[in-house]
């Protein structure tokens, strides 16, 4: 008995581990997220390979920066899809401007998933402070691999190097 009710203790523990990192606490197994998309269907990001990569571009329509951010990860997109690279665009906009979203996202054609995060939820976990444009990359357990704050003319070069050091060869 004693031994039953200390295994269920340490399930139940390790059900809520989590790993810290500069940012903020980050998930210890998978993604553990899950958003509506811009038609209200939940989304829940998965990996299809152990060695698939995200990068999770959190953005609001009223960002410049964050819209520049997201037409450049637009081209690298279906470059590196094939190699295991999934792009999830998590919205941030509140009541104000999230009726915004949909008609943006349709004149920019992006190719890649569109969440919303209106509570900033996802946002505060990897990003306490809440500034955007930011974007995380993860690996298929929910690895930080790497995280960037802000926008400068460069910064998707180097995001672009990054994962093809990362990614399956192409």
């Amino acid at each position: 008995m004693r031994t039953t009710l200390a295994l269920l203790l340490v399930a139940a523990l390790a059900g809520c581990a989590t790993t810290g990192t500069a940012g903020g606490s980050r998930p210890s197994g998978g993604l553990d997220i899950a958003l509506p998309n811009l038609d209200g269907e939940l989304v829940t990001p998965t990996a299809q390979a152990a060695d698939d990569v995200f990068v999770l571009a959190f953005w609001a329509t009223w960002c410049q920066p964050c819209q520049q951010e997201l037409s450049k990860m637009n081209k690298m997109y279906p470059v590196m899809k094939d190699r295991g690279l999934e792009i999830y665009a998590i919205a941030i906009d509140g009541p104000d401007t999230a009726a915004q979203i949909g008609p943006w996202v349709t004149r920019e054609g992006y190719a890649f998933p569109v969440l919303l995060d209106r509570e900033t939820q996802v946002l505060s976990r990897f990003n306490p402070r809440g500034e955007v444009p930011y974007y995380v990359v993860l690996d298929a357990s929910g690895k930080v691999l790497q995280e960037h704050q802000g926008y400068m003319t460069g910064d998707m070069e180097e995001l672009e190097s990054f994962l093809d050091g990362v990614l399956r060869p192409g």
